[in-house]
């Protein structure tokens, strides 16, 4: 057997490709050379830098198909497809002041985001964090339509358009995420650990993401490997000092020829949250740490990378209470702890993963195998007895074929499905979810054709999701069935693009949903289900029209999403006996989501280093009764001004950003919530680098300049009147060093 492993390493370090592929990236309007352009090759997720000439070499070549990306500061970005290798390949890229386009992969489009016939938004994360974000929630909130619902600075989930929790799906490079977020307390399972971008997918995504992506899909993109023939090692540390954190991450990456490989980890802890009147939330404390690694190889036509994350946190629950009576003092203290107390939980996730890809003449394979593992123990009343303790267990595959029938028109076809298991611990004291197994398989279709400046796609999808508890406590066992559809337009030009896209999606109920009948703390309500309940259907209409000049873009988003059998807790105006907090229902109706984005970028000819952003997210819902929806965030006003520094020397300044965030009133509630008050946060941010045999990149900033008093709506804090984070600085320091 070790023999065998000696001769596996040897094959992978020695049997490369010799070929390698050269270009040079020239300028549209001069012809020169432009130095230092990036070339990225979406295949080996790796690429290379031009030279001072705009000439580049990539190593690694794939047979009969590469996709690049090429982008250089002020060019506007482009995409080549290369079919032959031995030809020398010219780029050249026009000028572009605004440079807002990236890639898009999770819809398998492999398309600039202006040329999508989808309702997605592709972000880099060190955009979103121009001034530094607590969490990566945090910093997905700065996008149009995209929201935090939190429980401190620990425990954050995304919301799209309104929609969170199991209407919510997230996908890490194509590994469907499972940890139990049909908890309100339940957070994102997801560090911002060598993390390069996220796209959000708005609205049902039933299509290319299966049962459950009803309100949206989160898809994360991993750091792409080292430059060809470069290894990079790289140590960051940020300081926080509102929860007196410390966020320290590591990483080492290397390419040679045709395998690459990855390695990060990391750690953070943070004490007790402090809001603006010197107290401090009492277990609001969070740590945590991760490790993970990825490697890849091609040989000819074949790609194959294996990816693995071990992910560990430790959370406080603030606001956290078995008590029926309370006042709010009982969860704030004078004094900031770090020690670990209860109640509190503790998180371990396995994620792993093993992609193949296959690349022939006119199509393209590609095999995914996925695991994921989520143990969750919650501490309540006592330290080594869990109250709740629950291993929720995913197998996935991801079958896609994509084939290119002619120069305008290419189908997508492929299958995915996943074996899950939901197992309570023998000595757990509350069985919220029963001991479940889940089968989900599904299958799709899709046509997509190009013509000129007209992009155009439609689907149908067939999935069935088959339930069943174990044991003889509430026994259940049901199918569930749903057949989606997509159809997509939209017409770029150089100026102008319009899309407009239709898309349904669907959502079982889950057996939190079907078999509730007890107390949930994390939302201080007796729940009773109903295990009659269907399957919620989603159908929207997302039309986008922007205008992109050389110094100026906007963009118009609007929406409307009817959600049939809509699963929501419905109050009976009773109070159980024992526990004495009130009693819900779940209920289904008829919902209408409707609202949109506008976004606005602005970077002046006559002050080239300035840069304007501004957008407005709205949001309105109501169901047949003319109620509308709990939990619906704030309409939001975001601006972000940015000052862009030229210099040449070692140590310099690179940008100054400021933002102004203005959180409208939320009166449009039900019954049982209260409103909110409108409230506005000030950011500001610096950052920096020193050059000189290794590069230092450092920022410093504060959020919430003001020290703002505030409660956010979605606050799962707020029924306790505890207020979000206080004044908060930061400073944050990386240094890396590249090899060649």
């Amino acid at each position: 057997m070790k023999k065998l492993f000696l001769a596996l390493i040897l094959f992978i370090s020695f049997n490369g490709n010799a070929q390698n592929l050269k270009g040079s990236i020239t300028d549209f309007e001069t012809g020169s050379g432009i130095p230092y352009a990036k070339i990225y090759c979406l295949e080996t997720q790796n690429g290379a830098t031009a030279d001072s000439n705009g000439n580049w070499q990539l190593n690694n070549v794939i047979n009969n198909q590469m996709t690049l990306q090429i982008s250089a500061p002020e060019h506007e970005s482009k995409m080549v497809r290369v079919d032959n290798v031995e030809s020398d390949i010219v780029v050249k890229l026009e000028h572009a002041h605004i440079h807002l386009d990236e890639v898009i992969i999770s819809t398998s489009d492999s398309k600039l985001q202006r040329y999508s016939t989808y309702p997605v938004d592709s972000r880099k994360i060190s955009d979103l964090n121009k001034i530094e974000q607590t969490n990566l929630v945090d910093a997905l909130s700065n996008m149009p339509g995209i929201y935090n619902q939190s429980t401190g600075n620990g425990i954050s989930k995304p919301v799209i358009r309104g929609l969170s929790g199991m209407r919510v799906l997230t996908s890490q490079n194509g590994l469907r995420i499972e940890n139990q977020q049909w908890g309100a307390d339940h957070g994102f399972a997801i560090f911002n650990l060598g993390i390069d971008r996220v796209e959000v997918i708005k609205g049902p995504s039933s299509l290319i993401y299966g049962a459950d992506a009803l309100g949206g899909v989160i898809y994360i993109a991993d750091e792409p490997y080292a430059n060809a023939g470069e290894s990079e090692l790289s140590a960051c540390t940020k300081f926080e000092s509102n929860s007196m954190s410390t966020v320290n991450n590591v990483s080492y990456k290397t390419s040679k020829e045709n395998l690459r490989f990855a390695v990060y980890g990391g750690y953070f802890s943070r004490a007790d949250y402090g809001i603006p009147d010197n107290q401090f939330v009492t277990n609001s404390k969070n740590s945590g740490a991760s490790i993970k690694t990825a490697i890849g190889y091609n040989k000819d036509n074949w790609i194959t990378n294996f990816r693995y994350q071990l992910l560990y946190s430790q959370n406080g629950l603030p606001g956290h209470t078995h008590d029926s009576v309370w006042e709010a003092s009982s969860f704030l203290s004078s004094k900031q702890s770090r020690t670990y107390n209860i109640p509190a939980q503790h998180i371990m996730n396995h994620l792993a993963q093993w992609e193949n890809k296959f690349y022939f003449k006119k199509d393209e394979l590609v095999a995914q195998l996925g695991f994921t593992s989520n143990e969750l123990k919650e501490f309540e009343e006592k330290v080594t007895v869990p109250g709740i303790d629950m291993t929720l267990q995913n197998l996935s595959y991801n079958l896609r074929w994509k084939h290119q029938i002619n120069k305008h028109f290419e189908i997508v076809s492929g299958s995915q499905g996943m074996m899950q298991s939901n197992t309570n611990g023998q000595n757990a004291q509350e069985i919220l979810v029963a001991n479940a197994d889940f089968i989900d398989i599904g299958a799709f279709s899709l046509l997509k054709g190009t013509f000129d400046v007209w992009n155009f796609q439609a689907g149908a999808r067939y999935d069935q999701r088959n339930i069943k508890t174990r044991g003889s406590i509430n026994p259940l066992s049901k199918p569930f069935s749903g057949l989606n559809y997509s159809v997509g337009i939209s017409r770029s030009s150089k100026n102008i693009t319009t899309r407009l896209n239709a898309s349904s999606g669907f959502r079982p109920p889950h057996i939190s949903e079907l078999l509730a009948d007890g107390v949930h703390h994390a939302t201080s309500q007796y729940l009773i289900g109903d295990d009659n309940l269907l399957s919620e259907r989603a159908n929207q209409i997302d039309f986008y029209f922007g205008m992109h000049f050389d110094h100026l873009e906007v963009v118009i988003n609007p929406f409307v999403n009817q959600i049939n059998n809509f699963i929501y807790n419905n109050p009976t105006g009773q109070n159980d006996s024992t526990s004495g907090l009130p009693i819900f229902d779940i209920k289904q109706t008829d919902e209408l989501l409707s609202g949109g984005d506008i976004a606005i970028h602005y970077h002046p000819h006559i002050a080239h280093w300035l840069h304007l952003e501004s957008n407005f997210s709205l949001l309105s819902t109501e169901d047949v009764s003319g109620n509308p929806l709990p939990q619906i965030p704030q309409n939001r006003l975001n601006n972000i001004v940015k000052i862009d520094f030229q210099s040449d020397k070692k140590l310099k300044i690179n940008s100054l950003s400021a933002q102004y965030v203005y959180l409208f009133k939320q009166d449009n509630i039900v019954t049982y919530e209260t409103t909110s008050d409108a409230y506005q946060l000030i950011n500001i941010g610096c950052s920096g680098s020193y050059l000189s045999k290794h590069q230092i990149d450092f920022s410093f900033g504060v959020n919430n300049l003001l020290n703002t008093n505030y409660i956010d709506h979605l606050s799962r804090l707020k029924p306790y009147g505890l207020a979000n984070p206080g004044r908060n600085i930061y400073v944050k320091l990386k240094l890396l060093i590249s090899k060649s």
